[in-house]
This record gives structure tokens, C-alpha cells and sequence, in this order.
């Protein structure tokens, strides 16, 4: 009996350990990271094989700054490569630019489920454009979108950070979002749960608001001017 009694108290410790380990990966990871096809429906595409994986890694993750992916995620992109034949024809691939790898993914609770998702940037083959995916751990395409000509950064935000929707308004967000960002432009990415879909939302700058307000000000003087001159 004594003997049962040390096994289960192994096991269990051995268990807490195990699930530590799992979500306090995705935790960490989560702290670190910061013309339209959107998947309105979620894709199921799997995780790759362990021997699948094991063949097409070192293809796939060309730099040593993915090795703290989780490998759930790792497992679901060797697939989306497999699937999509990206290893023979070379059409889309993760940066081999250090400096620019730990802009090209993000952790979040996008779609307010509980689970940690992945977004990922890939690039294409002419270098000037690129395509953003979002999934889940067990390889559930939740979201793609093909970018023309450009190359964002992306980085995530949590619930109630303040960003801009419907309106130049700052308004608490709704749930986890994406920032996916250039030169030029910065837009949010939010889920939708009544449409289930991804929506995307533009990012105004410091210097657009102040020129918005002064337009705003400058219109209602001119008012107050009119009405005085009308007054007898």
C-alpha cells in the first residue's frame, strides 16, 4: 500500500509539472511578443507528423530566433508549408532576418476563447509582399490575409488597451487585437464575435487628431462668427 500511495504522489507531481511547463511556455512567450481573404469560418489544417516536423524544421525555421515558438504552433506551420507546397515552390517563408523575426509573430487570446492563438507574418518570394495568418495550437486556420506590395511588423495588445474604431475616439478594446503596422500606416486587427470575422481598423496619428480637432475649432469659430454678424 505504502508503495501505491509514493506512485500516485509521483504521478501528480509529475502532471503539475507538465502543465506548468505547457502554459507557463505560452504565458512567457505571450509577455515577449508583442486586397483581403479572410477566413470567416475556422480551417482545420492539423498539426504535421512528429516525423513530418522532424524532416521539414531546419526548412522551415531557418534562424535561431523561432526556436521559443511553442510546439503545438510549430507543428500547425510545417503543415500550412506542406499543405500549401511552400517547400517546392518557395512562394511564401518566414524572414531569415534576425532583427526583423521577433516582429513577425504574436501571441493573444484573439478570438476571446480562453486559448492563446498565434499570428504570423510570412513573406513572399518577390520580397515586397506578404501574407498574415492567425491559429490556434491544434493547426485551426482562424484567419489569412494576402498583403500586396507591403511589409508589416505585427505586434499584439491585450483587452482594454486603447485604440481607435469606429470613431477618432480612444475606446477600451473589446478583446485581444493585432497591430499590424508599416511606414506609412497603422491599423488594429479585432475579432468580430457577432459577424466571426476579423476586423480592421485604422490608427490614427498624434498629428492627425491635432489637425482634425483644429479643423474642428477653426469650423465652429467660423460659425460663431457668422451668427454674430447675423445678430442686428
Amino acid at each position: 500500500m505504502k508503495t501505491k500511495y509514493i506512485l500516485i504522489i509521483i504521478v501528480a507531481i509529475i502532471t503539475v509539472a507538465v502543465l506548468s511547463y505547457k502554459f507557463g511556455s505560452y504565458s512567457t512567450q505571450r509577455e515577449i511578443n508583442v486586397a483581403d481573404t479572410t477566413a470567416t469560418s475556422i480551417g482545420v489544417n492539423g498539426l504535421a507528423s512528429e516525423g513530418e516536423y522532424d524532416y521539414w524544421k531546419n526548412a522551415t525555421f531557418t534562424i535561431p530566433e523561432y526556436n521559443g515558438i511553442p510546439m503545438p504552433f510549430k507543428r500547425a506551420i510545417v503543415k500550412i508549408f506542406m499543405d500549401n507546397k511552400y517547400f517546392s515552390t518557395n512562394e511564401y517563408f518566414l524572414t531569415k532576418i534576425k532583427d526583423r523575426a521577433g516582429k513577425v509573430i504574436a501571441y493573444g487570446d484573439f478570438t476571446g476563447n480562453g486559448d492563446i492563438e498565434m499570428a504570423f507574418l510570412l513573406e513572399k518570394r518577390d520580397y515586397s509582399s506578404s501574407a498574415l495568418w492567425i491559429i490556434t495550437d491544434k493547426g485551426n486556420i482562424i484567419y489569412w490575409k494576402e498583403i500586396s506590395g507591403e511589409l508589416p511588423t505585427i505586434k499584439s495588445f491585450f483587452k482594454k488597451a486603447l485604440i481607435y474604431m469606429d470613431k477618432m475616439e480612444l475606446v477600451p478594446a473589446p478583446s485581444d487585437g493585432l497591430i499590424q503596422q508599416t511606414k506609412s500606416s497603422k491599423y488594429v486587427l479585432i475579432y468580430n464575435r457577432q459577424s466571426k470575422t476579423f476586423d480592421s481598423h485604422y490608427q490614427y496619428t498624434a498629428g492627425e487628431v491635432m489637425s482634425a480637432k483644429q479643423e474642428l475649432e477653426e469650423a465652429e469659430g467660423e460659425e460663431n462668427d457668422t451668427s454674430s454678424n447675423d445678430t442686428p
